[in-house]
């Protein structure tokens, strides 16, 4: 009977089997598992990272179970920090897992403006600011925290330090040097061996530029050479890489060579400059200092000519302002200017300027005063050239990375009937520079009620004194007369324009100027009209400045 059952049971394997049917065990609730996870118990994973299952092993009474072991994932997210749990589970039985999605990485700092950032001295320090990024956190410019101190009067060099930290708890910092520094014109005093525009020795001189001014691409040059050729170039070469630029120079006379070197396409750094006729040779400029150009804005480049022992090499970086504004306050120190006994030139032109400095500052704009007491104020060049050259030096330096540049003057007479305004331009300045120069022209009229056809904007010849009307826009060729005209022009490309509000010496027009406060609306004019002109919004609430 036995052999029967068994056979029977044999029959029913092999016909399932047959069939293809398949068939679950399930053990009994009552047996005994063992569950040993394979990696660590609490699994640290970085944010954004993949959870990879490591496993688990399960006996049951001793049998490796395992591969029946359902592993429920779903509530795991590294998208996000947190702590979720990995479910493995047999029958009724099961254990968990710990997965802690951390944060490990530390943001990042980047400074605007970068990590070198140079100022004149005299300047004002404008933070520029800073990005922070971070692989999980948002918005942590906030908590940006920076230390450190620029002083902008005292020459040296100042570190500012940024430190941040993301929610959980990763540091970073970086820092910011901040160079405060003098600016260097590079000339000279001494006369002896300079050529001028009309004399040249090619005997004495290799080669050597006798004509240089700035235009709207670059600049140009005219020069002798002693080697003689019929195809002069002039070749720009980088002092750091093979980097080369070549323009071809025309020439309508013996070891005479003359043309415009494009500079806008010419990548940043700093360049030796040769001359090349049958022999290639380092460009020479023995100009005397107030010929010698020095630095201007070409199209989208700031080009800064430098010479060492006379030797011409030429940096070119990219051009942004400095300035909205600067503003010259004529004379000062001893130099007082004019005076009528109530009140000396230099302090008027001085609390003119500091109020319209204030009154562009209260609107967001940078300013530069050449003074800011009384001194003559900061003056570049050799201390031997004369005050007002040096002056003019500077005027053209800060300028030349302004947008707007001015000095502030009042008149004086012995002829105690002279009165009204005047403005003093640039002969070769036209009618569209001139825009907002104009359109004051018209307002000063209006307000000060004059009718007459005094030249009330003119320019001046520097070798015969002949004044030339510019109310019309006519450009002349005439040298410029005043230092803050002609240097800045000449040497730097700026237009600086000197404002002259008024006589001291008229009695009548002085009480009406200063006593009744005029001085403030003819100031508010100006202020308007430049503000309006470089496309801000004027704002006519002076009350700070008062």
């Amino acid at each position: 009977m036995r052999k029967v059952y068994y056979v029977s049971i044999l029959i029913v394997i092999l016909i399932v089997s047959f069939l293809g049917i398949t068939y679950s065990f399930e053990y009994d609730n009552d047996g005994n598992y063992s569950f040993e996870l394979i990696g660590p118990e609490n699994l640290y994973i970085d944010v954004d990272n993949d959870y990879q299952e490591y496993g688990i092993k399960v006996l049951y009474n001793g049998t490796d179970v395992s591969n029946r072991v359902n592993i429920d994932t779903s509530q795991v997210d590294t998208s996000k920090l947190g702590e979720y749990k990995v479910k493995y589970q047999i029958a009724d039985e099961y254990v968990y897992r710990n997965v802690i999605v951390i944060d490990k990485v530390a943001p990042v700092i980047k400074l605007n403006g970068g990590e070198e950032v140079f100022i004149l001295l005299g300047g004002k320090y404008n933070e520029s600011g800073y990005v922070v990024t971070d692989n999980y956190d948002t918005n942590l410019e906030k908590e940006v925290k920076v230390s450190g101190n620029v002083d902008t009067n005292k020459e040296g060099e100042y570190i500012l330090t940024y430190k941040v930290s993301d929610n959980s708890g990763n540091k970073s910092e970086t820092t910011r040097k901040v160079v405060v520094k003098k600016p260097v014109i590079n000339v000279h005093n001494e006369y002896g061996g300079r050529v001028s525009y009309n004399s040249y020795n090619v005997t004495l001189y290799s080669n050597t530029i006798i004509k240089n001014n700035f235009n709207k691409d670059g600049v140009y040059i005219e020069g002798y050479f002693n080697n003689n050729s019929n195809n002069y170039k002039i070749k720009l070469k980088s002092k750091k890489s093979r980097l080369e630029y070549t323009y071809n120079m025309s020439s309508d006379r013996i070891n005479y060579y003359k043309g415009n070197l494009d500079l806008t396409k010419v990548k940043d750094g700093e360049y030796d400059v040769y001359v090349v006729g049958s022999k290639e040779e380092k460009l020479i400029n023995k100009l005397d200092i107030f010929s010698r150009i020095v630095r201007a804005k070409v199209g989208n480049k700031l080009v800064t000519f430098n010479y060492n022992d006379d030797i011409v090499t030429i940096t070119i970086e990219e051009f942004e302002y400095k300035y909205d504004f600067v503003i010259d306050p004529g004379h000062g120190g001893s130099d007082i200017g004019a005076s009528n006994g109530i009140v000396l030139e230099k302090d008027l032109n001085l609390k003119v300027s500091k109020y319209e400095k204030c009154r562009y500052e209260s609107m967001g704009y940078k300013v530069y005063m050449v003074r800011y007491d009384d001194t003559y104020g900061e003056m570049l060049g050799s201390s031997s050239l004369d005050p007002l050259d040096r002056r003019g030096l500077t005027t053209g330096y800060y300028g030349s990375v302004s947008r707007i540049t001015y000095s502030n003057h009042h008149n004086g007479s012995l002829n105690t009937g002279e009165h009204g305004f005047e403005i003093l331009v640039q002969n070769t300045i036209t009618k569209e520079e001139l825009t907002p120069e104009l359109a004051l022209y018209s307002k000063f009229r209006k307000f000060y009620n004059i009718n007459d056809d005094k030249i009330r904007m003119y320019s001046k010849d520097y070798y015969n004194d002949q004044i030339f009307n510019k109310s019309n826009g006519e450009v002349y060729s005439n040298k410029n007369f005043y230092s803050v005209l002609r240097i800045p022009y000449e040497l730097f490309n700026v237009k600086n324009v000197i404002y002259e509000p008024i006589y001291l010496t008229n009695a009548n027009d002085f009480n009406w100027y200063y006593s009744s406060n005029n001085w403030i609306k003819i100031s508010e004019l100006k202020i308007k009209e430049y503000v309006t002109y470089i496309g801000g919004t004027y704002k006519s609430d002076n009350s700070n400045c008062l």
